[in-house]
């Protein structure tokens, strides 16, 4: 019995020393890899951006409206009462067409009073004639004085010229009988109409405004510390109804004087080639653009932190995208962008995010967006 119990205590002791040595092992292990973990760096993702050169240019824009290089008051040539209005504002009209009338009654009548007039010295130069012809008869037989046939000569002269300024004033009574029918003298479009039947106007009044069909420009006013570096800057043409699609265009025009109320200066910009959707009074913005040459990089003004009280951003080494400080030159600001003059090199990549809360060494992973 005794020798039984001693057998047991033995096994349980040699279990129990067992069970200590797999208890030791397993704690050695979670120490051994406790103690490794830190030693593994965290590779942080960061959202990066590829450098891309390209040649600064600085543009400025300015409101504008599309307007007619050749825009004409016309109006009728004799003064009369209207008596029709054929045309509207934004028809189109085509050289010889009738655009408003006069009543004609008083010109005809001055035409027919003109034509007795000139029946009259007709008949008067006739009879002047007539007797020329007979004393030049009596001269030559010595019937007659010298002076009473100069006499003669002169009185038929006289009624000559009578007749042929009788015959100017009909042709202009004639003329200003076509004059009572206002008609186009090129193609356009009518931007504006001042008369109405019944409306008696005078010679040379305004009567209709009429746009020239073909070449169209923007008009802007331009700040007196820029008009003068408009020559030399490319020019184009926005339409605001048709953002993001430019029309070229080229300075004909830049009024000598500013504008006495917004010191600006009018500049008239011809459009080259305009689409046919391009309207009279559109709304358009002209922008004035000016090549400075040196290449610069557009990054997102997130991108830059600072070093040693200078801008720098974080750019990628390869081939282990280990993060390294660069400094760099900023040649501008555009609005949420930053023009990067120099510091950095075509096709580098440069960190764009979380730019506070990375170290220099520090090995990154690039982030790529989840496709939806």
């Amino acid at each position: 019995m005794a020798q039984f119990r001693e057998r047991r205590f033995a096994s349980t002791v040699t279990a129990t020393a067992a069970m200590l040595a797999v208890a030791g092992l397993l704690t050695g292990c979670n120490e051994t890899h406790s103690a490794s973990a830190p030693a593994e760096a965290e590779v942080r993702p960061v959202r990066v951006a590829t450098v891309a050169l390209e040649p600064l240019v600085d543009s400025v824009r300015y409101p504008a409206v599309i307007r007619p290089r050749v825009e004409a008051d016309v109006g009728f040539r004799v003064g009369g009462k209207v008596t029709a209005r054929l045309v509207e504002v934004g028809t189109r009209i085509e050289p010889g067409m009738p655009l408003a009338r006069l009543d004609p009654t008083d010109l005809e009548l001055q035409i027919r009073a003109a034509q007795a007039q000139l029946a009259a010295a007709q008949a008067d130069a006739a009879n002047a004639r007539s007797d020329f012809q007979r004393y030049a008869s009596l001269r030559q037989g010595e019937w007659t004085t010298r002076q009473e046939y100069d006499r003669r000569k002169t009185a038929l002269d006289k009624a000559d010229s009578k007749v042929r300024e009788v015959e100017a004033q009909l042709r202009v009574l004639n003329n200003s009988a076509q004059y009572a029918t206002l008609a186009a003298d090129e193609a356009g479009i009518v931007t504006a109409t001042l008369i109405e039947p019944g409306q008696v106007v005078a010679s040379g009044q305004t009567a209709l405004r009429v746009a020239r069909l073909g070449a169209l420009e923007a008009v802007a006013n331009i700040p007196e510390q820029q008009v003068g570096a408009l020559p030399s800057q490319q020019l184009s043409v926005e339409l605001w109804s048709h953002p993001g699609r430019s029309i070229a265009g080229s300075l004909r025009e830049v009024s000598p004087s500013a504008d006495a109320g917004t010191r600006t200066f009018q500049a008239k910009i011809a459009l080259v080639d305009p689409p046919p959707t391009v309207q009279l009074g559109m709304t358009a913005t002209v922008i004035a653009a000016s090549d400075h040459g040196a290449p610069v990089a557009r990054l997102p003004l997130s991108a830059l932190t600072q070093h040693e009280q200078k801008p720098a951003v974080w750019v990628l080494s390869a081939p282990d995208d280990r993060l390294e400080l660069r400094p760099v030159t900023v040649a501008a600001y555009a609005g949420d962008l930053a023009l990067i003059g120099g510091g950095l090199k075509d096709g580098e990549r440069v960190v764009t995010a979380g730019v506070h809360k990375l170290d220099a060494g520090q090995k990154v992973r690039v982030w790529t967006e989840p496709a939806r």
